[in-house]
């Protein structure tokens, strides 16, 4: 981190549990504009997110990291296990940070993005949605390889695994299983095509963090998507928002379609979508190359692999995006 930046360790309530964030400031004599990044699931800020709460800040954006409740060094949702998946709960979660950023006195409160990734990025934009129905919106949104639009299109082998210990941990109240791949064929896991995801995590993640999720809380991911409320609620919504797609994720290329097709069927002004050559994961900077190195090599499948230079390549598109809707000078 260079001495341009100010960092800070902040907390904040959200629904009686405190969150966790890390804030990285350029160094400035005005009020700073802000962009809140959420992470992916069973991920938190240490994965990936501090080289993009620095880059951004190098480049005149402030950015806040956060763990949801029950992620990272975040305290849990109140009566629910660490590794517990809620999405209204991170919508509730963005919408504290929200809160919180709107009262700090180094921020401009009315330049505040959202950053989400993979379910976050969804969520992001349903946060976004609904400060809008309030009438505090923040200024704009980028989301990032959006999950819940539609059902992913997982092997059957991983639906059975997930649907038969979601029920145990009904059962049980005290089921987790495992969330990302520890060899490329595993299927005893939450996500498929996750062996790829070690390079973005560090040796010694914060918090404990220990590869799991509450087998039961995955029902309510799949319970959001079926619901429908992604799309209807989406569908309109009025903060300018850019989505990126990898276009090498084969298990979310179901929810890619389905934005597709709901912004075509609903032209939507507000809505740009921009499309890179890669998967799910790469888009998050490397912090791990010794785990990259370890692995390169059993990598099997396209949408499998981490591909190190994809980053290098969309930062600059989401940073343009911020630098424009906040009115900031790319040269400053």
């Amino acid at each position: 981190m260079s001495d341009s930046i100010q960092f800070e360790n902040v907390h904040f309530d959200s629904h009686g549990s405190k969150i966790s964030g890390w804030l990285f400031l350029p160094q400035s004599d005005t009020l700073c504009p802000l962009v809140i990044c959420g992470h992916g699931t069973a991920a938190q800020k240490d994965f990936g997110f501090q080289v993009i709460g620095n880059d951004l800040a190098e480049n005149g954006i402030g950015a806040l990291l956060i763990d949801y409740r029950g992620s990272g060094d975040s305290e849990n949702i109140i009566g629910k296990p660490k590794g517990y998946i809620s999405p209204n709960g991170q919508i509730e979660d963005f919408i504290s940070a929200v809160t919180y950023a709107r009262s700090h006195d180094k921020l401009d409160a009315e330049k505040i993005g959202l950053f989400g990734e993979s379910m976050a990025a969804t969520l992001t934009m349903m946060a976004a949605k609904k400060l809008e129905n309030v009438g505090h919106p923040v200024q704009c949104v980028y989301s990032q390889s959006p999950a819940c639009f539609e059902l992913p299109k997982w092997p059957l082998s991983f639906t059975r695994f997930i649907l038969l210990n979601a029920i145990k941990d009904l059962i049980t109240r005290n089921n987790f299983i495992k969330a990302y791949q520890e060899h490329p064929k595993e299927s005893t896991c939450y996500l498929p095509d996750s062996f790829c995801f070690w390079p973005v995590i560090p040796d010694e993640p914060l918090g404990g963090w220990g590869n799991k999720v509450s087998a039961r809380s995955i029902l309510n991911v799949i319970a959001l998507i079926l619901s429908g409320r992604v799309k209807k609620e989406l569908r309109d919504i009025k903060t300018p928002t850019l989505i990126s797609q990898g276009t090498l994720d084969r298990f979310l290329g179901s929810s890619y379609e389905a934005i597709d097709t709901l912004y075509q069927k609903h032209p939507n002004d507000a809505i740009s979508i921009y499309t890179y050559e890669g998967e799910h994961m790469s888009a998050i900077p490397m912090v791990n190359p010794k785990s990259f190195e370890r692995d390169k090599n059993q990598y099997q499948h396209p949408s499998n692999t981490y591909y190190p230079g994809v980053y290098n390549d969309v930062f600059p598109v989401y940073l343009k995006f911020f630098q424009d809707i906040f009115r900031i000078n790319s040269n400053s």
